[in-house]
């Protein structure tokens, strides 16, 4: 489905400067085709969302949005482009990804790599598809929402702006947090029933990875209108260790403090204040309602 007329929303910071790097080059590469384009850099935390907001009215005429940075300027835009669709815009832009951040799991899920041939294969002349977006306490989110250790690890490798990425810097930033990290007692009720015990972490999934291509729900599906609700019991530290290379080889489906469960949605209350994190990013606290918004975005996606 081609569009011709793109506005690139770029985070200039994402990726040491990436972001603004592989924006400029998408730009140059889509206008080499015929197609209309305006470059938008972000200046300040949470402004992608409102330029995303601003260029999904009609008068705008923009076909697609493409974020350029990572999960959190991509979750800005996702979402802004959701809520067009779900106030009866018809015309709501198509998403288009230009990875360009720390982990990329939302580009990753779709096979958009965060080179410059994926990028234009996919935006010249891939195919669309409509996809699921998480939404907790009314704040879109496009992969992994988590609460308990998930969130302070998340936490930990944003404030330490550790010199490694991706998976190694959560390893690094778990095995810290571990340390010190008390389990709280959570009260889940959804579609599942009704769970109340003290959990190392709560996480609902709509794709499959997180943390740089840790695949926490290996079946999840941002395409079937449901989350992937994964619980990990309250365990020792030295249990907790030991589980950590588990999840990241993908090993934990079977494992008896690991259990997951479907829903459209669910609330979460806790014994304590807990931070809420998605896609690598504080969104809001607990208590918590987490539901999934079927066929909130159309993306563009590549063709095989």
């Amino acid at each position: 489905m081609p569009t011709d007329s793109f506005l690139i929303i770029a985070n200039p910071t994402s990726g040491r400067g990436r972001g603004r790097r592989i924006a400029e080059q998408v730009a140059i590469g889509l206008r080499a085709t015929g197609r209309a384009v305006d470059i938008q850099f972000t200046q300040r935390a949470a402004q992608a969302r409102e330029l995303a907001q601003a260029a999904c009215v009609a008068s705008s005429g923009y076909g697609c949005i493409v974020a350029s940075g990572g999960d959190g300027t991509i979750q800005q835009v996702a979402g802004a482009i959701a809520e067009s669709r779900l106030g009866a815009n018809v015309n709501a832009p198509l998403l288009g990804l230009a990875p360009a951040g720390r982990c990329n799991d939302f580009a990753r899920e779709f096979a958009i790599r965060p080179t410059l041939q994926s990028i234009m294969d996919t935006l010249v002349s891939g195919a669309t598809r409509e996809v699921d977006l998480g939404r907790v306490n009314g704040r879109f989110f496009c992969t992994v929402c988590t609460v308990g250790i998930d969130a302070q690890i998340s936490s930990y490798v944003d404030k330490m702006k550790l010199p490694v990425r991706g998976t190694l810097a959560y390893v690094y930033a778990a095995i810290r947090v571990l340390m010190s990290y008390k389990a709280p007692l959570l009260l889940l009720r959804g579609d599942f029933g009704t769970v109340e015990q003290a959990a190392m972490l709560a996480s609902s999934a709509n794709t499959r990875s997180y943390g740089g291509a840790i695949e926490l729900v290996p079946h999840a599906n941002p395409s079937d209108g449901m989350l992937n609700v994964c619980l990990i019991d309250r365990i020792s530290r030295r249990r907790a260790l030991l589980l950590i290379p588990t999840v990241t080889r993908g090993r934990h489906l079977i494992h008896p403090n690991v259990h997951f469960m479907e829903t459209r949605g669910f609330t979460i209350e806790a014994d304590r204040r807990l931070e809420v994190w998605a896609d690598g990013e504080r969104v809001t606290c607990t208590p918590a309602t987490v539901e999934i918004v079927p066929k909130a975005v159309r993306l563009f996606v590549p063709s095989k």
